[in-house]
């Protein structure tokens, strides 16, 4: 089992894609309805869209695997979603991307994902920087909105925001 990779993700729509096959349609019954924008995150199953908040929808994200849920206190928002996996792999991704911009070997089963984010709305625009980064200087940069996703094995208990300073 892969135990950590990063990238970049343009969160188009304001969304981040958690799937299990990067190559199947998005679920039609996938809404953010009041409901979904209230726990963080849209879909479930093998395919999620997690909410993120800075105008540039440039992200880094990391992805980790682990056994044990993750330590909330140095999260500003953490997020919990059950995510199945058929194929045995997690990719992450644009909602507008056609290749995975993280993608983890899993194996099959059930999981439950911890979204965990930093730095809220920041972006370089929010920061008056108006040169892109390199990946490198964009995985290196903590003061800018940023997303580590754990993957747990089993479900989750309860589903949602679980903390949201």
């Amino acid at each position: 089992m892969e135990l950590s990779r990063g990238g970049r993700v343009f969160a188009s729509h304001y969304q981040i894609l958690i799937c299990d096959d990067p190559h199947d349609h998005l679920p039609a019954d996938m809404a953010w309805d009041d409901a979904a924008v209230q726990q963080g995150f849209a879909g479930g199953g093998r395919v999620l869209a997690v909410g993120t908040e800075a105008d540039r929808n440039d992200h880094w994200v990391e992805v980790v695997c682990q056994t044990a849920p993750p330590d909330l206190s140095p999260w500003q928002r953490v997020t919990v979603a059950p995510f199945s996996s058929l194929t045995g792999r997690l990719h992450v991704m644009s909602v507008t991307d056609s290749e995975p911009a993280v993608s983890l070997a899993l194996g099959p089963g059930d999981y439950s994902v911890y979204i965990a984010g930093q730095n809220l709305g920041i972006d370089l625009d929010t920061l008056g920087e108006p040169e892109p980064l390199s990946d490198h200087e964009l995985a290196t940069r903590r003061d800018l909105e940023w997303y580590r996703i754990y993957v747990v094995p089993g479900l989750p208990a309860s589903t949602g925001r679980l903390k949201d300073a």
